[in-house]
């Protein structure tokens, strides 16, 4: 099954359904699930996309919830910290929501 705008639909129609996301706190330590994806669309919603691998326990498919980081191998390298959760297809893609860049 491949990662559709179908699945980017239904994540935003879920968070516009929730309100307003928390602001995102600073990226916690090297523990916090990973996806680390050729490229990312970014914002308070992160769309890591192509050849996404998991690390730290990440989730590979479905559901996740919590905080998650999402990093580039593009370059200049980008790194998220996100904080509510998302959904995860891999390796095509994943969407994690309440987002913020970290240095």
């Amino acid at each position: 099954m491949r990662f559709s705008s179908h699945l980017f639909t239904i994540t935003l129609a879920a968070v516009s359904a929730a309100g307003a996301l928390a602001v995102a706190a600073p990226a916690q330590a090297d523990a916090t699930p990973t996806y680390t994806c050729d490229q990312a669309q970014s914002g308070r919603i992160v769309l890591g996309h192509g050849n996404c691998a998991a690390s730290n326990g990440a989730s590979a498919q479905g559901e996740f919830q919590g905080e998650s980081l999402v990093v580039t191998r593009q370059a200049p390298q980008l790194k998220f910290h996100c904080r509510d959760g998302g959904r995860a297809q891999l390796p095509d893609g994943v969407v994690a929501l309440g987002c913020q860049r970290v240095p």
